[in-house]
């Protein structure tokens, strides 16, 4: 199923557009720490706003889709992932995930999560960048953007809900996509 539809699945998982029976796990996910782990400052939404962006639609359009992540076999929900076209880069797209339970990381969900949403922006979108930024003390998530061919083109300081960081941005060009081979040989 291509990234058009409602819900989408990889090997191990599956991804759904945020219905409002989720909006309560996704509020909670946001206040918490643990959900976000030491890399990440938890955005603190509140239920009402996060409603509206889902009745109005601003949470999945043509720009934007924030999707539910969940086990595949079980349903449970494990994160979160976005991605997103900037109006002044259309020919761009950033994404960011979260794995929100610290039990369900490091089992790889990840890096098939991303290695999928990138082929489909690629592929079905045909953007001709992915970008993903990265806290520069996020060492599992730079190794696994090198392993799927994104290459750091700076790095820079900024301030994340008052919080100073210094991370990375990594790009994936459509040439370096059409050329690697874990997006053709190697499937998850």
């Amino acid at each position: 199923m291509d990234i058009y539809g409602n819900r989408i699945f990889t090997r191990r998982l599956q991804l759904r557009k945020i219905e409002s029976e989720d909006l309560d796990l996704i509020v909670n996910w946001s206040t918490s720490l643990i959900a976000y782990g030491n890399c990440l400052t938890p955005e603190n939404l509140e239920l009402k706003q996060l409603g509206h962006q889902l009745t109005s639609g601003a949470l999945w359009n043509s720009q934007e889709k924030l999707f539910l992540v969940a086990i595949r076999e079980s349903d449970k929900p494990i994160g979160t992932a976005h991605y997103w076209q900037s109006p002044s880069k259309k020919e761009t797209a950033t994404i960011s995930l979260k794995i929100a339970l610290p039990d369900e990381r490091n089992k790889g969900y990840g890096t098939e999560l991303q290695k999928f949403l990138i082929m489909q922006l690629f592929n079905h979108k045909q953007f001709q960048n992915i970008e993903m930024y990265t806290d520069i003390n996020n060492i599992a998530q730079q190794r696994c953007l090198e392993k799927l061919g994104f290459e750091q083109t700076i790095s820079l300081a900024y301030e994340d809900r008052q919080v100073q960081r210094t991370g990375h941005l990594y790009r994936l060009t459509a040439e370096q996509f059409a050329r690697e081979p874990i997006y053709h040989y190697h499937y998850e």
